[in-house]
């Protein structure tokens, strides 16, 4: 006769087994199904609906604005540098023949008087579909925070460029969404969001506050036809990033972003490439519930000192 220890270890494992069915179906149905099938976003390209991308000159942001203008959506590129802003524009235009308009505006998301010159111009759009809140900044190396060079300006920097600007744009464009009942929203935060990451305290504090804002908006805003998006990716080869080669878990911008626009009205919150959410499973539900909470966060630790050792190196100098 079955003890009654070995039948509660069946069962355990039977809903053990279970979950990983679920977790790899889940996987599937957002990573490309459900948007193969119909269930993600109802896009509409046209010559007078827009999407609005910030840190539209490099990296995921420049993907995103050449993914929507080969749509056939107009789009308005916000940036700093003009002049890399018409080298985009032109990009753009060579590559997206269905793009009817591109425009620009030249801005320094650092600085917190650009908003009136940006609602200006978003208000000479007939139709904003899109806003994809891209721009960012981050640390030159690892720090410690009483270590930083120049920290005062460095905090005043990502506080207006990763959770000012993000609040602002918001703030221009969701009522115009609100009063047409449609609208896509997709807010970057980072891989680094999902757990503390001491030697990037505080650009790992603005993508936290990034995530939960967009998570709040998503639940405030989802039955009025709006969708927001929390956009979280690991390592892709950007400048940010540093890393110029691809591999399987370091796509390029435009791989992810390919791949995480299939994700839109089918996940509210995601890591947008699937072996970012294969890593993301492995660290939310294996390695915080059976080593800890605080597990990654002291690999990444760890991984940063060394880095932050290679840079004082390489500079020659001393490290304190």
């Amino acid at each position: 006769m079955t003890s009654f220890y070995e039948m509660i270890g069946s069962i355990s494992l039977l809903i053990l087994i279970l979950w990983i069915l679920f977790k790899i179906i889940k996987g599937i149905w957002t990573c490309c199904l459900g948007s193969a099938l119909g269930f993600g976003v109802k896009w509409c390209p046209g010559p007078s609906t827009w999407a609005v991308v910030t840190g539209a000159t490099d990296g995921i942001g420049l993907a995103y604005a050449k993914e929507f203008a080969r749509m056939g959506y107009s789009v308005c590129l916000i940036s700093r540098n003009q002049e890399k802003l018409d080298r985009t524009k032109d990009e753009i235009k060579a590559e997206a023949p269905k793009c009817s308009e591109i425009r620009t505006i030249a801005v320094d998301f650092v600085q917190t008087d650009i908003y009136d010159k940006i609602e200006k111009e978003l208000g000479e759009l007939d139709d904003i579909h899109i806003l994809v809140n891209n721009v960012g900044i981050s640390y030159e190396y690892p720090e410690y925070f009483t270590k930083i060079p120049e920290a005062k300006k460095l905090m005043n920097s990502i506080v207006n460029c990763n959770i000012m600007s993000v609040m602002r744009m918001v703030e221009l464009v969701l009522p115009k969404m609100e009063r047409r009942g449609r609208g896509v929203v997709i807010n970057l935060s980072s891989y680094s969001a999902s757990y503390p990451m001491p030697l990037l305290s505080i650009y790992n504090a603005s993508k936290i506050f990034v995530d939960f804002l967009s998570r709040a908006l998503q639940m405030e805003y989802a039955d009025k036809g709006i969708i927001i998006q929390s956009v979280l990716p690991a390592y892709v080869s950007t400048k940010m990033s540093k890393i110029r080669r691809t591999s399987l878990m370091v796509p390029s911008p435009k791989t992810y972003v390919q791949h995480a626009m299939k994700t839109i009205g089918i996940e509210s919150r995601t890591y947008g490439y699937w072996t970012h959410k294969l890593q993301g499973f492995v660290q939310d539900c294996i390695i915080a519930s059976i080593l800890g909470e605080n597990f990654n966060s002291k690999l990444a630790f760890d991984s940063l000192k060394d880095v932050r050792r290679r840079y004082y190196k390489k500079q020659g100098t001393k490290m304190e």
